[in-house]
């Protein structure tokens, strides 16, 4: 070996050395020096669930991890929402434990040392997904008491509905019950309505809603009734009305006979013709009922309109 090549190969020695001490202090600056902890808020979403199964019981929304990484890292994943996927393929009837360790949380999180997740399992309830057909029975309720009211003629369609839900469930409930809400200003008269029906948590109803159609029946009561001649008009001040009241008889269902709130709601109005001041006219009077009230007959059907002088 010739003694030129010695002080040749020393450089190139200090070189590789430098690069070697650079690539140790990088390795301790990225993965000792700033390897911190934080804990972080984590949105679970369940997928995979068996279409023979509905879950009970058990799933949470949010799990607490605390992990350990990279500053840069750590910082990137805190300033953004963290969801993960939980797999519940896997789950039978009954109680399954869902683990949610570094390997069952995905590969979002293999980049940092999971030091901890609270809670570490879950415990998943789940029952089989059953469906039964179930009659609709129809129950009437009414602010009126002592049978003042009757419904007459109700019908449901459909009378049946098909329950879809757990099956601990499902096989407990003989029917769904439907409640008709008696209106007393109803009275006379057939009521056509489309109910939303109530099933318990997990079950749904197909179809959700059923028509309901029933009648009311009252007994009737006649009535004397006084209510005061309103002129329709936006200027009405200018006008006068003779008689200002009019009596007229009313049949009524006996539930409302003592009813004032109901019995107010007789209208009687005119709308004036054109007239010159100091003129006065015949006008037809009309009459607008609540419903199940009926007018028998009027004591006096028109009144005279005046139009009053400046």
């Amino acid at each position: 070996m010739k003694s030129s090549d010695i002080p040749r190969r020393a450089p190139h020695l200090a070189s590789l050395l430098v690069a070697v001490l650079a690539a140790v202090s990088m390795w301790y600056v990225v993965s000792v020096r700033e390897r911190l902890e934080a804990q972080l808020e984590v949105t679970l979403d369940y997928y995979g669930i068996p279409a023979n199964l509905v879950i009970t019981d058990g799933l949470i929304n949010k799990a607490v991890v605390r992990l350990r990484g990279p500053e840069t890292l750590l910082r990137s994943v805190t300033q953004s929402k963290l969801i993960q996927a939980v797999n519940l393929s896997h789950i039978k009837k009954g109680v399954t434990m869902v683990p949610l360790t570094a390997e069952h949380l995905g590969p979002g999180f293999r980049a940092f040392e999971l030091i901890d997740v609270q809670p570490p399992r879950i415990a998943i309830t789940a029952d089989t997904l059953v469906e039964r057909a179930v009659p609709v029975r129809l129950t009437v309720d009414s602010p009126l008491r002592n049978g003042a009211l009757t419904v007459e003629n109700a019908r449901v369609d459909p009378a049946t509905v098909t329950l879809r839900g757990p099956e601990s469930v499902v096989e407990e409930i003989s029917h769904v019950p439907v409640t008709i809400m008696v209106d007393p200003t109803a009275a006379g008269s057939t009521v056509h309505q489309v109910i939303t029906l109530d099933t318990p948590s997990l079950v749904t109803a197909i179809p959700p809603t059923v028509k309901v159609q029933y009648s009311i029946t009252s007994g009737r009561t006649t009535v004397s009734q006084r209510c005061k001649v309103e002129i329709s008009a936006e200027n009405r001040r200018l006008y006068k009305v003779e008689p200002e009241e009019l009596t007229v008889l009313v049949e009524v269902p006996d539930a409302l006979v003592k009813n004032s709130r109901y019995l107010g709601q007789l209208e009687a109005t005119v709308s004036p013709p054109d007239l010159d001041e100091g003129e006065s006219r015949r006008v037809e009077v009309r009459f607008r009922l609540p419903e199940g009230m009926t007018l028998l007959n009027p004591g006096t059907e028109e009144v005279t309109v005046s139009r009053k002088k400046k």
